[in-house]
């Protein structure tokens, strides 16, 4: 016998089971749909984006991997551009800078171009060196003190510390490698200060300096100069030390050159100055 009771609820639970798995489908069936729509836009939307995607990595490469910290290139030196003309490296570079015709330099680096700035350097010219003369320059004393053993004429330059020609003969004249020599080997050159202050016994006699307002003149060097006190004055001496000729101003060394020798010859005792000047002259220049 059948119990219709039982039956009935299982038949109620079964209903009721597949209700439950209808929803259940149609639940996957609605969210199944939602799910294709929300990703379809997704997909598109990323398409369109790709360019910004792209900027952004490229901005991420260039900036430092640090935040707040500087960034060292290790790159050599910019190439200087073409408005700038020849600029001044002040470290190594692979570059060379351009020269101010716009052309590029050679950009070799290597032991070649090492090799040819040295071999430039080697072979450039070498410019002479000019000769210079030194006098050997003493005091009057000591200028007496030699007299003494080895008779000579004594040439005295006249001078004073302020003096723009004194200073001016001293650097053109005076090194003149024909007047220093001719100096040195047949007179006693002496430098004198016209206003050193220190007492001088010249033969026998003692020379002050006397004080004449600001300045001052020392007696001895009055002497010599007759009283016309000009600087520069060349002043000389005999063997006796006697005053020959005293001659104010500058003097270059072509005409001191042909003076120094006019006494030293002892030329001036039988010929006059303007005679012995142009045989010189000519006697210098090959007699042209």
């Amino acid at each position: 016998m059948i119990n219709f009771r039982t039956e009935s609820c299982d038949m109620r639970n079964f209903l009721l089971f597949a209700l439950i798995i209808c929803c259940a489908g149609q639940g996957r069936a609605q969210n199944g749909g939602r799910a294709n729509t929300s990703v379809a836009p997704r997909a598109k939307s990323s398409a369109n984006l790709t360019p910004a995607s792209q900027s952004r990595s490229t901005t991420t490469a260039t900036q430092p991997a640090n935040p707040g910290t500087v960034r060292k290139t290790t790159a050599p030196n910019p190439r200087p551009s073409e408005n700038n003309g020849i600029q001044a490296q002040t470290t190594p570079s692979t570059y060379a800078p351009r020269p101010l015709n716009g052309r590029p330099a050679a950009t070799n680096t290597g032991s070649k171009t090492t090799k040819v700035a040295n071999n430039a350097g080697k072979n450039a010219p070498t410019l002479a060196k000019k000769a210079v003369g030194k006098v050997n320059w003493m005091t009057i004393e000591e200028a007496v003190e030699k007299s003494k053993t080895e008779k000579r004429k004594i040439f005295i330059d006249v001078c004073t510390d302020w003096c723009g020609w004194c200073k001016h003969m001293d650097s053109t004249t005076f090194i003149n490698p024909s007047v220093a020599t001719y100096l040195n080997e047949h007179f006693y050159p002496v430098k004198f200060n016209a206003e050193q202050t220190n007492d001088i016994l010249f033969k026998n006699k003692t020379y002050h300096f006397k004080k004449n307002g600001g300045r001052g003149c020392h007696e001895l060097a009055a002497e010599w100069l007759n009283n016309r006190l000009s600087f520069p004055t060349v002043v000389f001496l005999d063997e006796s030390m006697n005053t020959i000729q005293s001659l104010g101003g500058y003097l270059d060394a072509g005409k001191l050159e042909a003076i120094l020798n006019y006494f030293g010859t002892n030329s001036h005792r039988t010929t006059p100055w303007e005679t012995y000047e142009k045989k010189f002259t000519s006697a210098k220049s090959g007699g042209k």
